[in-house]
C-alpha cells in the first residue's frame, strides 16, 4: 500500500529503461494503467524529444558512472499529450537478477510556475535595472546640459523648502551680493541686501505665487552689495502643488540684469532725447520758413520777369512743402514723446468739411482727377481741423501711390452710431508683407509716382489723429478693386461732447 499510493510516482526499470514495476500515484498523474506501461513502455518514452536526448547523453552515462542522478528537470508526456514538469531521482541497483533502476518522481507543476515567474521577474529586473542605467545617464547629460545653460546665461537656481516656506539659494547667488567666493546665503540674509523700497513689493510677489495654484513668480527689484555696487536682479519661479494644494516644490531662478538695464534706459534717453530734438528744430524752423514765404509774397507783388515769377513759384511750393513736413514732424513728436493729439471737439457737418477739403486739395493736384461723394445726414462731433488733415494726408497719399490716369474717390459716410471717411485709388496694390506696419513711423507702401513725397509720416500721424478720435483705420488693397483706406469715427452726441 505504501508503494502504491506514495505521495510521489515510484518506478522500477531495468538498465534500458523497460517499467519492470510502476505505482498507482504515477499511473494516476500520467493517465496510463499499470498493464500499459509494466514491459511495454521505456521510462524514456514517457519524456519528452529534450528530455530523451538528455537521458542518453547524461542520464544513462551518470549512472553508470556514479550511481545515482538527483532533482532533474524534465517534462513527462500524459497520455492525452499535454506535458508535466517532473522532479526525478534515480539510483543504480545490481541485485542477484540483474541491475535495475529505481525511480521516484514528484510533480513540479507549482515549482515550475514559480521558477517561470522568477525568470520573467528577474528578466523584469535587468531590463528594469537597464532602463535605470539609461535614465540616470540621460538625467546626468540632461543636468550637464541644463548647468551649462544656465551658466552660459548667467542664471542662478534657488528654492523653497516645503516645510518652513524659505527660500534656499546655491552659492553661487553669492556673487549677487558682491563677495568674492562661493558660500552659503541663508533667506534672512539675502533679503537684508533687497533694497528697502523693493522688499515689500518683492515678499508680496513671492507671498502670491506660493500660495497661489498656477500663479508664476516675477519680480525685479535691486541688491545692495558687500562691494558697495547697486545691482538690478530679475527673479522668477513657479510652484508645484499636490493634490491636496499643500505646496510640493517651488523652483526659481535669478539674473543679474543691471547691465541690460543700463542700456534699455541709456537707449530709452537716447531716444527720447532724439524725439525732443526733432520736436524742437521742426518748431524752431517754423520762424525762418514763414519770413522766407513773407518774402516771397513781398517779391511776387513787385514788378517780376517771367523767369523770377517761374522761379518765385517753385520757391512757394517748397517752402509750403517744408511747413508740411514741419507739421508732420512736429505731431510726430506729440505723439511719441508728449501726451498725445490734442483734439477740440465741435459739431461739424462732416460732409460740407469733406466736400470743402477736396475742393482745396483739387487745386494742390491739378492735374488729377478727384470726386467726394456722400450718404446719410446728421451732425457729427470731432476736431475739423484734425479731420481736415486725416482727409489731406490720406488724398496725398492716394496721389503719391494711385494710378495718375484714374480717379481718386473721397467718401464721407454717417450712420447712427459712428460715421466714417474713406480714400480710394487704382494702381499697383500694397504688398502684403508691408500692411501690418504700413501704419508705423518711416514707412511707406511701395513705390510712389509722386516726387513731393512725405518722409513717411503721414499715416502713422492719421492713425494717431483717428486714435485720439477714439476710432479706427484699416486699408484693403488688391489688383483689382484697388487701395481704399477707410476711417471710423464714433459719433458722439452733442450733450455728452
Amino acid at each position: 500500500m505504501l508503494f502504491d499510493e506514495a505521495a510521489c510516482g515510484l518506478l522500477v526499470t531495468s538498465r534500458d529503461g523497460v517499467i519492470r514495476r510502476v505505482n498507482k500515484t504515477f499511473c494516476r498523474w500520467m493517465g496510463y494503467c499499470a498493464s500499459e506501461l509494466v514491459g511495454l513502455r521505456r521510462i524514456q518514452d514517457l519524456l519528452t524529444m529534450g528530455g530523451r536526448i538528455f537521458h542518453q547523453t547524461h542520464w544513462a552515462p551518470l549512472l553508470q558512472i556514479q550511481g545515482s542522478v538527483a532533482e532533474v528537470k524534465l517534462d513527462l508526456v500524459h497520455q492525452a499529450g499535454h506535458t508535466i514538469p517532473i522532479i526525478l531521482n534515480a539510483v543504480r541497483h545490481e541485485y542477484p537478477a540483474g541491475v535495475f533502476h529505481e525511480l521516484a518522481v514528484f510533480v513540479a507543476e507549482d515549482r515550475h510556475k514559480y521558477e517561470r515567474e522568477h525568470v520573467l521577474a528577474r528578466q523584469r529586473a535587468e531590463e528594469l535595472l537597464i532602463k535605470q542605467r539609461e535614465a540616470q545617464q540621460a538625467l546626468e547629460v540632461a543636468q550637464a546640459k541644463l548647468r551649462l545653460a544656465l551658466e552660459s546665461a548667467q542664471l542662478l537656481v534657488w528654492d523653497v523648502d516645503p516645510e518652513t516656506a524659505e527660500r534656499r539659494y546655491e552659492e553661487g547667488v553669492a556673487s549677487l551680493l558682491g563677495f568674492d567666493a562661493p558660500q552659503t546665503i541663508t533667506d534672512q540674509q539675502y533679503a537684508s541686501f533687497i533694497e528697502p523700497g523693493d522688499r515689500e513689493r518683492e515678499q508680496l510677489a513671492f507671498s502670491q505665487a506660493l500660495n497661489t495654484y498656477g500663479e508664476a513668480y516675477r519680480c525685479v527689484y535691486r541688491l545692495n552689495g558687500v562691494d558697495g555696487i547697486q545691482r538690478t536682479v530679475s527673479s522668477s519661479g513657479r510652484g508645484l502643488f499636490k493634490a491636496d494644494g499643500s505646496l510640493h516644490q517651488f523652483v526659481g531662478i535669478l539674473q543679474d540684469i543691471t547691465e541690460l538695464s543700463q542700456q534699455r534706459a541709456e537707449a530709452e534717453d537716447r531716444a527720447l532725447f532724439a524725439e525732443q530734438m526733432v520736436g524742437i528744430v521742426s518748431h524752431d524752423l517754423r520762424n525762418p520758413l514763414s519770413a522766407i514765404r513773407m518774402g516771397i509774397h513781398l517779391l511776387e507783388r513787385g514788378e517780376v520777369t517771367p523767369v523770377q515769377a517761374q522761379v518765385l513759384s517753385h520757391l512757394t511750393h517748397s517752402t509750403d512743402r517744408a511747413q508740411r513736413l514741419i507739421a508732420d514732424l512736429l505731431d510726430f513728436t506729440v505723439a511719441r514723446v508728449g501726451q498725445g493729439i490734442t483734439l477740440s471737439h465741435e459739431p461739424i457737418q462732416l460732409h460740407e468739411l469733406v466736400s470743402a477739403s477736396v475742393t482745396e486739395l483739387t487745386l494742390a493736384f491739378p492735374d488729377r482727377a478727384m470726386e467726394h461723394s456722400a450718404c446719410g445726414e446728421g451732425v457729427c462731433m470731432g476736431d475739423a481741423d484734425r479731420i481736415t488733415q486725416v482727409i489731406g494726408n490720406l488724398v496725398s497719399n492716394a496721389m503719391a501711390y494711385g494710378a495718375i490716369d484714374r480717379t481718386v474717390t473721397v467718401r464721407s459716410g454717417i450712420e447712427e452710431d459712428t460715421f466714417w471717411i474713406s480714400v480710394h485709388n487704382h494702381g499697383t496694390p500694397i504688398p502684403e508683407d508691408v500692411l501690418p506696419d504700413l501704419f508705423e513711423p518711416m514707412t511707406r507702401g511701395g513705390s510712389g509716382n509722386n516726387k513731393a513725397r512725405s518722409v513717411g509720416l503721414g499715416l502713422f500721424i492719421v492713425r494717431e489723429i483717428i486714435r485720439a478720435h477714439e476710432g479706427d483705420i484699416h486699408v484693403t488693397s488688391s489688383a483689382g478693386k484697388g487701395t481704399t483706406f477707410t476711417a471710423i469715427f464714433p459719433r458722439r452726441a452733442m450733450a455728452s461732447a
